[in-house]
Order: structure tokens, then C-alpha cells, then sequence
């Protein structure tokens, strides 16, 4: 399959729009109607995310076949059940309406917990975000703030979507994911929020993916819900989570496959790229991640001292083009990644702000609850 790439700043029109999908009913209807409906889209997904999770491999010397990658996604499977039944059900709808196995949408969903527990440990640059909160009394409408890029290769910028859910049961959420993915940067309807950024460490193991996890989350009516289904879920990977609720209270748990820890706030600001910060996970850290995490958790800390935020001030944030291929906000310059999308949650608004591409160049649209 050809590698879709776009050439710096210039990207197609219908790029920047961000597609919507409703899906109602039950979970596993909801399910069969994201997979029926995104069908194309999810099966070419799949195949560029399988493509990098085995390429992954294959440079840090462990190599393994379709077959090989099928089967250890399978070995999740019944752990997924166990954490949670009504979301495995969700993911097998997905998997009947797209006409795919169960394991091959596992691969889709979790790509960056998958490729790392192929790995086993080395990781490159690569996948990253830059996530943020900004206390209530640090806005400028006092009002608590949660804001991320996602950055991630390129070629998955035209997956990229809007999910509304409307179940049967439990809170509605709203969701910037990708076709055939569960909730990733999202809001629910009893006013949780939550977001997340990559980070690599060696104790990977099979388990349940970040994406379940935060699905689980959404299903939360209080924060200590939410936060209890991060804490206690079996993960396989390692991932910072930030986590915030329509009373303006707000916590980051930087979480490896087995510990975790909460991230202290400075002066009302919490930030995070893609490094671990906690000194008693730092030993759990795969490798260096590189200059571009760096660079942007210094710059996004810099951007953070002033003493009021509004949602435009938020914007300009994630446009920031300081540092130029290592920036927070992330142009393909040749190694395939860029800011695929953005996010601004107002929990205490029930609103929800979003993008598809580059922050600045994007449409961003508003939902609420």
C-alpha cells in the first residue's frame, strides 16, 4: 500500500475538515454501525498500522509474520474481555461491520501498546503528543482547560475523526479518534475528560491497550471512577493520562505497564510530552525519545508562564512553530509524523473543540453536551 504523506504545510482541503460519525444503540450496534459505515477506511487503516507495528519490530531484530503479529493480538483478546465486556463487545461489532477478526482490529486500535510489546523495549522517535491543563483560576473564564495535539504518522491523518456515542446506557462521549477506534481525546456527558501522550517503557506486557482504558474512563460519572479504571486496568503498554471533570479538578497519572504515578502541578499548569518525568518510573524508560520531546516539553512549559489563558491563547499554543521539525506543532519533514489533530475540552462547559491536521490550518469545530 502506497504511504499517504503530505509536503509540509500543504495539505489537501478536504484534510482539514473533521469528519463526524454518530453511533446510537447498544454497544456492540454501535460497534456494527462504526464498522459498517467506515469500512474502506478501517480495512486501509489496518493495513498501515500493521505495516508500521511489524516495521517497528523489524528494526529493533525481531521480525514475525502477519500470522505471528494475529496470534499474539488474539492472546489479548480475553483479557479485554475480562476489563470489560461491554467494550469488547463494542470492538466485536466493530470487527463484523468492517468484515475484519477481532485481533486485527485490536492491531488497529492499539497500535503504539501493540508495536511496543513486538519490540520489547527500543523505541524510536516517533508517535508523540503534547497534552496540557490549565487550572480554573489560570483561565481566562475560570474555567478548567485541557488541550493536546496528536501527533502521529502521517499516513494516518485522513482516518482521523469525530465519534459521537450515543449508547443505551451510561454517558454519551464525544471522541477525536481514528475510523474503527474507541475513545481516545474525548468528553463525556457527566462533564470526565480525558487525553493522553506516549511513552515507552521496557515492562510491556499482554493486556488491554490505551485505547480501551480510556474507553473505559468515558464510561465514568466522577473523576475517582475514571481514574480507579486507569489505575487498576491490566495495561500493556505505558502511557500518560490526564484526566479532568466539570467541577475544574484535574490530575496526570504517567502510567507504565505496571506502576504509575501522579505528575505534580506547577502553579496551576500541568504539561506533558513524551518523556517520563516521574524519577521512580524514570528507570522503566525504553530509551531516549528523542530531541523533539524535549524541545517541545521546554517550549510548551515556556508558552505556560503567563497568568491567563482563553481558548485562542490555547490555540496559539498548539500552533507553535518553535524549534521547526521538533515544534509542538509537527510538520512531515521526510520521517512520516506530523499533528494530525487537536483538541480543547472545557469539562465545566461540556464543550469539546477539535481539529483534523495542523491546529492553525485546520477547521475546528465545537461540541457540547
Amino acid at each position: 500500500m502506497q504511504i499517504w504523506r503530505i509536503n509540509l504545510s500543504q495539505i489537501p482541503i478536504d484534510i482539514k475538515e473533521l469528519p463526524v460519525v454518530e453511533l446510537k444503540g447498544d454497544f456492540q450496534t454501535m460497534g456494527e454501525q462504526f464498522g459498517e459505515a467506515s469500512r474502506t477506511q478501517i480495512n486501509e487503516l489496518y493495513e498501515i498500522r500493521l505495516e508500521a507495528a511489524l516495521n517497528h519490530a523489524k528494526d529493533r531484530g525481531r521480525e514475525y509474520s502477519v500470522d505471528q503479529a494475529l496470534a499474539i493480538a488474539s492472546e489479548n483478546l480475553s483479557i479485554l474481555k475480562e476489563f470489560d465486556e461491554e467494550i469488547y463487545e463494542e470492538t466485536l461489532g466493530i470487527a463484523e461491520g468492517a468484515n475484519l477478526s477481532l485481533a486485527q482490529i485490536f492491531i488497529l486500535q492499539g497500535l503504539t501498546d501493540f508495536r511496543d510489546f513486538l519490540s520489547w523495549g527500543k523505541i524510536s522517535e516517533g508517535v508523540g503528543c503534547t497534552a496540557l491543563s490549565i487550572s480554573p483560576e489560570k483561565s481566562a473564564t475560570n474555567q478548567l482547560l485541557m488541550a493536546q495535539n496528536w501527533d502521529l504518522g502521517t499516513s494516518n491523518m485522513p482516518y482521523v475523526c469525530m465519534v459521537s456515542r450515543f449508547p443505551n446506557s451510561g454517558p454519551s462521549t464525544y471522541s477525536l479518534t481514528v475510523y474503527g477506534g474507541l475513545c481516545m481525546v474525548a468528553l463525556n456527558s457527566e462533564g470526565i475528560a480525558v487525553g493522553t501522550t506516549n511513552i515507552k517503557t521496557t515492562d510491556t506486557r499482554p493486556g488491554v491497550h490505551y485505547l480501551n482504558i480510556l474507553h473505559k474512563a468515558m464510561k465514568a460519572k466522577t473523576i475517582k471512577e475514571a481514574e480507579k479504571s486507569i489505575i487498576n486496568a491490566p495495561r500493556a503498554g505505558a502511557h500518560f493520562y490526564m484526566i479532568g471533570d466539570s467541577k475544574g479538578n484535574f490530575n496526570g497519572i504517567e502510567c507504565s505497564a505496571l506502576k504509575h504515578a501522579y505528575m505534580s502541578k506547577e502553579n496551576g499548569v500541568l504539561s506533558h510530552c513524551n518523556h517520563i518525568l516521574d524519577k521512580d518510573l524514570k528507570p522503566l524508560e525504553a530509551e531516549d525519545m528523542g530531541p523533539s520531546t524535549c524541545q517541545r516539553q521546554k517550549r510548551v512549559d515556556q508558552l505556560l508562564k503567563r497568568e491567563s489563558f482563553s481558548i485562542s491563547d490555547i490555540k496559539e499554543i498548539l500552533s507553535d512553530h518553535d524549534g521547526g521539525e521538533l515544534a509542538i506543532c509537527r510538520h512531515d519533514v521526510g520521517e512520516g509524523i506530523s499533528t494530525n489533530g487537536s483538541v480543547i475540552i472545557e469539562p465545566q462547559n461540556m464543550t469539546i473543540h477539535a481539529c483534523r491536521s495542523y491546529p492553525n490550518e485546520g477547521n475546528w469545530k465545537k461540541f457540547s453536551f
